[in-house]
């Protein structure tokens, strides 16, 4: 009887037991699996990699290779820019020093940002006592020079070109203790834009989102051995020597792990209300009409673009002028025109407007909330009688309407609701939203009929590395739509926006801090409004080679900037600018500076490096055009080799014929990290959606044996029952 109740009693605690068991379960299994499905979509939502040593360089470092072909980091010593501008011309002289601390012979990689629209020509590596100048061969030849020189143990250094605005230095068997000086000099416009100079200079570069199927990128023999954190993709073949490494937290201010200086003489040869560095603290000082501008700190972390504006005094404010350069017994020159004002007679026609937000997470941090005030303010210059809407992306995008939405006031309510809740995750795959955005929509409103007038606001880092195909999709899909980008962050893709925008035939608005967003956006929105200045011809002479060859149309407070190849003689008459202003006809003339009561009577060095520039960025365009790689690279081949500038097909080597590194010594390296841009989240990178990593199997195996252990349980409790 004893031994009956006992079974009994264990057998009801072991029931109850078991109820408790499933209760609690069943109560934390939703949770458990929401937990383990959110940690699945971190890791493969974009599928991220953390990059290991084996790394492309970021901006401001140099990467050294060992024997294994690995790539690591060495400590940047500092960094200086002489800056001397011109009138519209800035010649940089860019100084990076880099010590050898390793006790071993190394081989360096450096890769640095550069002004997008900078022509580099020259370039000069020192290495203990010895001073090597580079001189600009073809690409191919370039690279199998330095392998030779490598390979037998003698001082060289190769630089090339990946983007327009990014660039790769080599420098072969750095001495143990030795240090290492590169030293670049290019020649960049001055932007001019509603009554206001300014001159950008990039010290980071964000990392770059890589999409595409993987694949294998097709080599030649002599290509140099990337080793990127990104693997080459059908749409990025380049994708390893675009990618660099994860930037680590910026240093203190009194020690920073990347020092910049920065020297600026500027001479705008005209009397200025105000000249500002708004994202550094600087000295300012004055001799007659030339200011002199140094770092207050004297140095800075290269962790964020350092940008100059200056104002002339409203009565000088330039309307036009011509800049003169004499080379080779050939004149080039540089047209700046700025047409006159127009105030419209009526209200600009009702518009639709898209407005495209990036998501990603490159937007992490300052970025996005800056991107979120930008729209915000842009909401607020709709009107009634104006549709509207906003698709944001990252790795998918989300439009907040099916079609574009007249601005009602509850339309907008909901539109404020969207972007406030707007956050930063994911990749970059820019080439479906972009499609979605140029694409109007085909559905039918007979209460509602779109406007004839359509214009796409991009807002975005362009932390992208498929530009080129996105330019195509732009010229193939663009239509009557315009298309206006606004960089966003301290270290946007400026060249990807720039000439996005002009594919678009719109324009492009950087803003670096959120103290701007007001005031640009506010600029931006007069732009979309103004009437525009159409139809401008120049009169250049018959044997004038000018770039670009067309004209675009003009926006409120945009000058018209013309480089062109005069010949071997200045024209004996002025210079003649006809076009439109809304309805009506509009002309003036500039005088050439050897004539009397000229704009400028001073040589501006850098303006035939300009104009070649020019020219080659014009015919690289025509690819998007239908023209075919061959002839495109017999059209600018013979440009960059004449004006010794960098190119897609040209580089830099130079090479010293004394052997430096004993046979017997061998590689090695030793890391150090970078800087991240200035409020950028800490980030991994973001591979294409096509790939998948060993984390994200992991915890797709662990959710499905959760679910098979669950499901065996199950079947246990039904079997005793």
């Amino acid at each position: 009887m004893n031994l009956t109740r006992l079974y009994r009693t264990v057998y009801r605690d072991r029931q109850r037991f078991e109820h408790v068991s499933w209760w609690l379960l069943f109560r934390c299994l939703p949770m458990a699996l929401l937990l383990t499905l959110s940690l699945l979509l971190l890791s493969a939502a974009s599928v991220r990699a953390e990059p290991g040593a084996s790394a492309e360089p970021g901006s401001g470092q140099l990467l050294l290779t060992d024997r294994k072909g690995q790539l690591h980091s060495a400590v940047t010593q500092r960094s200086r820019v002489d800056l001397s501008i011109s009138g519209m011309v800035a010649v940089v002289r860019l100084k990076q020093v880099f010590r050898n601390a390793t006790e071993e012979w190394v081989e360096g990689v450096y890769a640095f940002p550069l002004p997008d629209r900078s022509a580099v020509r020259f370039m000069e590596m020192q290495l203990g006592e010895r001073r090597i100048v580079g001189e600009i061969r073809e690409r191919e030849a370039a690279r199998a020079s330095y392998q030779s020189a490598r390979k037998a143990g003698k001082k060289a250094s190769l630089v090339e070109q990946q983007r327009p605005n990014l660039f790769t230095t080599r420098v072969a068997n750095v001495a143990p203790g030795e240090e290492v000086s590169v030293e670049l000099e290019y020649v960049q416009p001055v932007d001019y834009r509603d009554g206001q100079f300014s001159l950008r200079l990039p010290t980071t570069i964000t990392p770059r989102y890589v999409p595409g199927v993987s694949g294998e990128a097709k080599r030649s023999l002599t290509v140099m051995p990337a080793h990127g954190w990104a693997v080459p993709t059908d749409e990025v073949p380049d994708a390893a020597a675009i990618s660099p490494l994860q930037h680590a937290q910026p240093g203190s201010a009194a020690q920073p792990h990347n020092p910049l200086e920065v020297f600026i003489e500027l001479d705008a040869g005209m009397p200025l209300a105000g000249v500002e560095a708004p994202y550094h603290h600087t000295v300012l000082s004055r001799s007659g009409e030339v200011y002199s501008l140094r770092l207050a700190g004297g140095e800075t972390e290269m962790n964020r673009d350092f940008v100059l504006h200056w104002r002339p005094v409203a009565a000088s404010a330039p309307a036009g002028a011509l800049f003169v350069e004499q080379v080779d017994g050939q004149y080039y020159g540089l047209l700046m025109l700025v047409p006159p004002a127009l105030t419209p007679a009526s209200a600009a026609p009702p518009r639709e407007l898209v407005f495209v937000i990036d998501t990603s997470g490159s937007m992490g941090g300052v970025s996005i909330r800056q991107a979120r005030a930008s729209l915000a303010r842009s909401l607020q210059f709709l009107r009634a009688e104006d549709h509207f809407n906003i698709i944001e992306f990252n790795s998918d995008y989300r439009k907040l309407f099916r079609r574009a939405q007249p601005a009602t006031t509850h339309n907008l309510q909901l539109a404020a609701e969207f972007t406030r809740h707007l956050d930063a995750h994911g990749g970059t795959e820019m080439l479906p939203v972009l499609r979605a955005a140029l694409t109007p929509g085909t559905d039918v409103d007979e209460l509602h009929p779109q406007p004839s007038l359509r214009q796409v606001v991009f807002i975005t880092d362009g932390a992208v590395g498929n530009e080129e195909a996105l330019f195509a999709e732009i010229v193939e899909r663009l239509g009557a739509t315009r298309l206006f980008t606004v960089g966003i962050g301290s270290a946007p893709n400026s060249w990807f926006m720039r000439k996005a925008a002009d594919y678009g035939r719109g324009s492009y608005t950087h803003i670096g801090d959120a103290a701007e967003v007001d005031l640009t956006m506010s600029a931006l929105f007069r732009h979309l409004a103004s009437p525009l200045a159409m139809d401008i011809e120049v009169s250049w002479p018959g044997s004038a080679e000018a770039w670009p060859q067309f004209t675009p149309d003009l926006y409120a407070g945009e000058p018209l900037l013309q480089l062109v190849k005069l010949g071997p003689q200045l024209p004996g008459v002025p210079l003649t600018i006809n076009g439109r202003l809304g309805m009506s006809d509009w002309q003036t003339s500039l005088q050439w500076p050897a004539s009397e009561g000229s704009a400028t009577t001073e040589d501006h060095p850098g303006v035939a490096s300009l104009w070649a520039r020019k020219k080659i960025e014009e015919l690289l365009a025509q690819k998007h055009l239908g023209e075919d790689a061959k002839t495109l690279r017999d059209k600018v081949l013979p440009v960059a080799l004449r004006h010794q500038l960098l190119s897609p097909y040209t580089s830099f080597v130079a090479v010293e014929e004394v052997v430096a590194r004993p046979s017997a010594a061998a590689l090695d390296s030793r890391p150090v990290p970078n800087s991240r841009p200035l409020g950028q989240s800490s980030q991994p990178y973001a591979y294409p959606r096509t790939a998948t990593t060993a984390r994200a199997n992991v915890w797709l195996g662990s959710l499905l044996l959760f679910v098979a252990i669950l499901l065996h349980a199950l079947r246990q409790e039904d079997k005793y029952a």
